[in-house]
């Protein structure tokens, strides 16, 4: 019975990283742009007139966003952009907040956020947040 299971855990170690390594991610923004992705996103969803711009730009180890509201940064952070399955993902990393993100916002933001870009747009929601962007 142990050695079955053991036998099953391999065996489903190797189909996922089988399914791990199809990801092709971009270290890029040459790369990312060559791909038909946007490396600028306009918020759509801006309530108060002000909507966010976030814009990937190559970084010294890799790709890196910023985003800004009424031309002041909000949060910066690392960026991956990845492409699997047909599907294209974007997932912002130790993202940072600055002092111009509200307490209350700044103390309950997520670290990361994730989403896939579906028909041009990308919605990005966590710590009470979230917002509709579309590529510029």
């Amino acid at each position: 019975m142990f050695v079955r299971r053991i036998g099953l855990v391999v065996c489903l170690l190797v189909l996922s990283g089988s399914t791990l390594a199809q990801a092709e991610c971009y270290g890029n923004v040459r790369d990312v742009k060559a791909n038909g992705v946007q490396t600028r996103w306009l918020e759509t969803t801006a309530n108060d007139g002000k909507p966010m711009t976030i814009a990937i730009a190559n970084g010294a180890n890799g790709l890196v966003f910023s985003a800004k509201k009424a031309g002041a940064v909000w949060l910066n952070g690392n960026v991956s952009v990845c492409r699997a399955g047909g599907a294209t993902n974007i997932a912002l990393k130790n993202t940072r907040t600055t002092s111009n993100v509200p307490m209350l916002a700044r103390m309950g933001f997520p670290a990361s956020l994730s989403t896939q870009i579906v028909s041009g747009q990308i919605k990005l929601a966590g710590g009470g947040w979230n917002g509709t962007f579309v590529g510029q």
